[in-house]
């Protein structure tokens, strides 16, 4: 019985999902390191999340005052949408965040532009979303509950029914 609830709980935190999604690109642009996230992973053709930490190079220190702006361009259609990247949008308040709804599949090259009173650097960088989930595998977490529940009612009357059979 515990076997099975430790099953349990390893499918359900499967789908924990890191704060700012996955590393896609970090360097340094001028007085800043700047390190991209994207979430989710993969990254697929529906709504994505694109953050970026601005630091800087003297001990890291993040930078809250940036106007961060996004450009992304699909290779194939040539089609381009922009955003702005607020620390509003983001779960980190250390980071600026946009929200996008990719329109197709395959590669983007992406253009963010970051600037203070200071200075003023672009980080080029690219990705490849694939194509979205199909419907089934995005439901599938919510309907695990029901047959899971069935199993452990049906081990217990089990359990129960041994023990009944064994009194005098």
């Amino acid at each position: 019985m515990k076997r099975l609830a430790a099953i349990i709980l390893l499918a359900a935190t499967a789908s924990v999902q890191a704060d700012s999604g996955l590393v896609r690109s970090s360097g340094v642009e001028g007085p800043w390191r700047i390190t991209i996230m994207t979430d989710p992973t993969p990254l697929r053709q529906g709504p994505i999340d694109i953050s970026v930490m601005v630091q800087t190079l003297d001990g890291g220190v993040p930078v809250l005052d940036a106007v961060v702006e996004f450009t992304l361009l699909h290779q194939d259609s040539g089609t381009t949408l922009n955003a702005s990247a607020t620390r509003s949008q983001a779960d980190n308040r250390l980071l600026y965040a946009a929200k996008f709804v990719l329109p197709a599949p395959a590669s983007w090259n992406v253009s963010t532009n970051i600037s203070t009173d200071a200075a003023s650097e672009t980080m080029a960088w690219s990705f490849t979303a694939a194509d979205p989930v199909p419907p089934f595998s995005a439901a599938w977490p919510w309907l695990l509950p029901v047959p899971a529940a069935l199993l452990l009612y049906g081990v217990n009357r089990r359990l129960h029914s041994g023990r009944t059979a064994d009194a005098p």
